[in-house]
């Protein structure tokens, strides 16, 4: 979960007129000058870029939260002021702001991390349509909900699955033991689905396990269920059918 910015001095949403351009005759502040600003209020946030917004007068601040994640905030042309919030163009009901973000903390893995992504599957479920990678933990309550939207894709030939065990101990802690129980006994989806556990803790399952949470530290995935695309996008979080076939669709073209 993305981390809230807490100079938010409360929601404002901004509607951009359907009526033609604005003027955009302005300069916004210097990156260093509004962060020696921000730093006399509260150390540890990172600008890393600001200019025009959407909307005249304004400027968009974008902030560095995390080693994987960014914000956005706007300011005015002297950096007097902080405003939160959406900014949505009415002729289109665009969130511009939600669209400024997708892209900005849009992850692609590039082709050598996908092969290490193909090394660590546990198992592949479905067998028709395009493959996506699905990063899940057996005890992870929204997981749960990602596999039953999952399973009609599936069912329907839609996409086929590249499961990735890969448990969050401090939260779920038998989540490991039922990870190795299901490589080791050959489970496959039944076993995930059902919450499978042996006492088969096998060489193999916790040799899997340890290099798959390597590896989700090295191209941090914190979180599950995230789903990794043939492009090799990552979107973390529950998806609904709709927007998964749209992605696989958009790749395709």
């Amino acid at each position: 979960m993305k981390k809230t910015l807490v100079l938010s001095l409360g929601s404002l949403v901004f509607l951009i007129s359907c009526k033609g351009g604005i003027s955009q005759s302005f300069d916004c502040p210097k990156v260093e000058d509004l962060q020696k600003t921000l730093d006399t209020i509260q150390r540890g946030l990172t600008l890393v870029k600001i200019e025009k917004s959407p909307i005249a007068g304004l400027c968009e601040v974008v902030v560095k939260v995390s080693e994987t994640d960014k914000a956005l905030f706007y300011t005015d042309p002297k950096g007097q002021y902080i405003v939160t919030g959406n900014i949505i163009e009415l002729s289109t009901r665009k969130n511009l702001t939600s669209e400024k973000l997708a892209l900005l903390n849009k992850r692609v893995l590039d082709k050598a991390i996908l092969e290490e992504l193909d090394r660590l599957v546990a198992f592949t479920w479905g067998n028709s349509g395009p493959s996506i990678y699905f990063i899940t933990d057996p005890d992870c309550p929204f997981c749960k909900q990602a596999e039953a939207i999952l399973e009609e894709l599936v069912k329907n030939g839609k996409l086929s699955v590249k499961v990735i065990l890969f448990p969050l101990e401090a939260i779920h802690p038998e989540a490991r033991a039922k990870s190795v129980s299901i490589i080791c006994d050959n489970k496959g989806y039944e076993g995930l689905k059902t919450g499978y556990k042996s006492k088969n803790q096998c060489e193999k399952g916790n040799k899997k396990i340890d290099e798959t949470i390597k590896l989700m530290q090295r191209i941090g995935v914190r979180g599950t269920p995230t789903f990794v695309f043939p492009d090799g996008e990552i979107k973390s979080g529950v998806m609904q059918a709709e927007a998964i076939l749209a992605k696989l669709e958009q790749k395709g073209k």
